[in-house]
């Protein structure tokens, strides 16, 4: 798959918007644009966005690079994968990208449990 990747300024706009004391936890918007998969369903389902936003779709990106698939339901996917015992063995990671067996899975499992500490919250 292409991995799209863009820096919308959504972060920089809530900071932007911010009170007096420099706090900010987000930013409303009425219209969302973005990419299937890339978009973090904070934003999807609240229409907020802050830095872990932002963030999510860098992870998505990144598993993006790793695995050669699709965004659309990676996450999941790679968390699944990341439970069973033969990931270790069969790897994560396109067996075409060359990515070590052993960083493709930390890195994998890290973007994974980043996104898993978000969903708890």
């Amino acid at each position: 798959g292409n991995g799209y990747l863009a820096d919308v300024g959504l972060a920089r706009a809530a900071e932007a918007t911010a009170g007096s004391n420099g706090q900010v936890s987000h930013l409303s918007t009425q219209r969302i644009f973005g990419k299937p998969g890339y978009m973090d369903p904070i934003i999807m389902h609240d229409n907020q966005a802050s830095q872990l936003t932002d963030g999510f779709a860098l992870g998505i990106t990144l598993l993006v690079a790793l695995t050669g698939r699709g965004a659309v339901g990676l996450l999941n996917a790679c968390e699944d994968e990341l439970e069973e015992p033969d990931t270790a063995k069969e790897g994560i990671a396109a067996s075409d990208a060359g990515w070590p067996a052993a960083q493709a899975e930390e890195l994998a499992r890290l973007v994974v449990g980043l996104a898993l500490v978000r969903k708890k919250r």
